[in-house]
């Protein structure tokens, strides 16, 4: 794997380089809109360019018929996650640039252009060494607290969310991504109840308050970074159970085993077991009492500072390569739900079966905070992929899979590529619309899948 380079994700479906009217307009006077880099649940991502300080960046556009769904809630939610990065303004943060609506509807955000991995994508080669994945969650503790001190919530720390590009001497410069769960931290007299919206995260990370449907502050990233600390040193989360719904109830109630049952023989430098069982601890009263005060913990283990966190990848891979290999496990997706003050939220599970078609992927940088499919590029190598087309009645459900977003809202395609697009493979996709029951249905590969959903009671 390219140090510099993260994977492209799958291509997505019905997009034409150069067919995209937004090419070569300029958003509010500010951002050139270049080139399509591919689309994503909410929109496409363009690669752009600031005008007035020539300056490439990439670029966020909301599809205009969800930015004006449900009298304009999801532009707002859109427009939130970039106030919401943009005003944290830290060097572990991926910086936002503009964003905007324009008077015809046109919801963009423009930001930092990044290349590199995720901790996601280092975490499929095996665990890291102690030193590594302290360097890293002591940057992501910095992020996080710079987020709390503005008042911001992340609520979705985890591997995937975590982005390493290689920043003067360090190849492990970490760039938190993706607000998108963000909210606003609460004052006592606020009395605003959380609401299902605000809940959502994905399972093995998830923090148990956010699983309950209660009000969350900063000790709920915490925990979500904690779990990710023990998943960067054993090579798998403390809980992932054979769905999604007994893993979010085991973060509730079960305590998470010792690094000794899951990767027998492992060995940590003293006292960062104890860090990490800290953050894990299902009363937020009973954790550290926020990410700065995790980080001078992780500062104050002892035996640290014997590994050297600024040295090249390739050096730090064979420090890590003396920790058993404890890889991912492999486990068909399960279901995923949000639950809000002990309630399930309305979820409907799909089971689909993908049909074929071709494509040619193009190996491109992924922007930051952004879940995006690359467009094609003539003259590669075709590559099989599959689409499932996902409708539900009413509209609007969000699509995830394994715990990830595929697609903010339906209608929309969703894309596989490789071995994923084998036309027998079944993909276990979870469309989540508050105020509706779960609803289950098989699809073949000859015709759309069409899901009605049954409002809750």
């Amino acid at each position: 794997m390219s140090d510099s380079m993260t994977p492209p994700p799958q291509p997505s479906a019905g997009h034409a380089p150069g067919a995209d009217p937004l090419v070569g307009t300029t958003l509010l006077n500010r951002v050139k809109i270049v080139a399509p880099i591919g689309r994503g649940g909410m929109g496409t991502v363009y690669l752009g360019e600031q005008t007035r300080l020539d300056r490439r960046c990439a670029v966020k556009v909301l599809d205009p018929a969800l930015a004006a769904r449900a009298g304009g809630e999801f532009g707002r939610r859109f427009l939130l996650e970039a106030s919401a990065v943009a005003k944290i303004a830290h060097p572990h943060v991926v910086t936002v640039f503009e964003y905007g609506e324009t008077p015809t509807g046109t919801c963009f955000i423009a930001m930092e252009y990044l290349e590199g991995r995720t901790i996601a994508d280092e975490l499929r080669e095996g665990p890291m060494a102690p030193g590594r994945a302290v360097h890293v969650a002591g940057q992501v503790c910095r992020a996080l607290q710079a987020a709390h001190a503005r008042g911001v919530v992340h609520g979705d720390v985890k591997p995937a969310n975590l982005f390493l590009v290689h920043r003067d001497d360090d190849a492990d410069f970490v760039k938190v991504l993706d607000f998108g769960l963000v909210h606003e931290l609460r004052g006592p007299d606020s009395g605003d109840a959380p609401t299902s919206d605000t809940i959502l995260g994905s399972p093995r990370y998830i923090s148990p308050e956010q699983v309950q449907g209660k009000e969350v502050d900063a000790r709920s990233d915490v925990y979500s970074l904690g779990v990710t600390l023990y998943a960067m040193l054993a090579g798998r989360p403390p809980f992932d159970r054979r769905t999604e719904l007994a893993t979010m109830m085991a973060q509730v109630s079960d305590a998470p085993p010792p690094f000794s049952e899951t990767v027998p023989g492992v060995a940590l430098p003293p006292g960062l077991e104890g860090v990490v069982m800290k953050c894990l601890a299902k009363n937020p009263e009973q954790r550290w009492a926020s990410a700065a005060e995790l980080g001078t913990a992780l500062r104050s283990v002892e035996g640290i500072e014997s590994f050297d966190d600024f040295a090249p990848a390739s050096s730090r891979r064979a420090v890590r390569d003396t920790i058993p290999s404890a890889r991912l496990r492999t486990r068909k997706p399960g279901l995923f739900v949000g639950l809000a003050g002990g309630v399930a939220l309305g979820v409907a599970l799909l089971f689909v079966i993908v049909q074929r078609v071709t494509s040619a992927p193009a190996p491109m940088a992924t922007p930051a905070s952004v879940a995006l499919s690359p467009v094609a590029t003539p003259g590669m190598a075709p590559e099989r992929t599959a689409v499932v087309h996902v409708v539900t009645d009413p509209p609007g459900a969000k699509v995830k899979e394994e715990g990830e977003t595929v697609c903010e809202a339906t209608p929309c395609d969703v894309l596989y590529r490789g071995a994923a697009a084998n036309p027998s493979a079944e993909h276990m996709l979870a469309l989540l619309l508050p105020g509706y029951k779960l609803e289950r249905a098989i699809a073949t590969a000859a015709s759309p899948v069409v899901v009605k959903l049954t409002k809750s009671h």
